[in-house]
């Protein structure tokens, strides 16, 4: 349960030590403590969905080439950083059915409509369903509306990106948006956007609507 009022949200499974969109990393950031994880999703060539964070697969299997260009028997067999398996978004749902109190964010990481239609549906009947957020940017915004038009009542997660968009993030039906940014130079242009921006006055409003606040930094 969150401290104070403030929850920890492990990023790709707390992906400085351990590794990142796997099982192992959902055991990790629970035993580590946090409140609940963050995830990139992606469909197969044949669409299943799976989590994986690059388009590219060197970085994380060794093999270079686009992996959504695979049948997902393909991706089954090749292993992250060269000991995990890539899991499929069942695996994942079934994995934090145990974790009673931790909450999933789902990640975007294609353009793809299909992509959120088919993980809405998903999620929508798991049992793990209302501990999930479906999770785009604001300028992604186009992927939340297709997941909840194709399974209403999912639960929607949005990075405004830049501050002064926080009230267009919760008009678009969110339930909780996620404030923060990634790297040195687009923290330091947050924090000067803040300056002439009432980011304060933004989230109070969003909590007022019943919207859940996070805020952050990435690795």
């Amino acid at each position: 349960m969150p401290v104070n009022g403030i929850g920890l949200l492990a990023h790709r499974g707390a992906r400085v030590t351990s590794p990142e969109n796997t099982l192992e990393a959902i055991s990790r950031a629970r035993d580590a403590g946090a409140d609940g994880i963050e995830f990139d999703v992606r469909l197969s060539a044949d669409r299943e969905p799976f989590l994986f964070h690059d388009e590219d697969g060197l970085r994380v299997t060794g093999v270079r080439g686009p992996v959504s260009r695979l049948p997902w028997r393909e991706l089954r067999r090749r292993l992250a950083f060269g000991r995990h398996a890539i899991p499929h978004l069942e695996e994942v749902l079934g994995a934090m059915e145990s974790w009673k109190e931790g909450e999933l964010f789902l990640d975007f990481h294609q353009d793809s409509t299909e992509l959120a239609e088919i993980t809405a549906r998903r999620v929508a009947v798991s049992p793990a369903r209302d501990r999930c957020y479906l999770l785009a940017f604001y300028s992604d915004r186009a992927l939340l509306s297709a997941a909840a038009a194709a399974a209403p009542g999912v639960r929607l997660a949005v990075m405004p990106g830049p501050p002064w968009r926080t009230d267009a993030a919760c008009r678009i039906g969110a339930t909780a948006l996620c404030l923060g940014w990634d790297g040195k130079l687009t923290g330091w242009l947050y924090r000067a956007a803040s300056r002439f921006y009432d980011v304060r006055a933004a989230v109070l409003r969003a909590r007022e609507r019943g919207v859940r606040v996070s805020a952050g930094i990435a690795d």
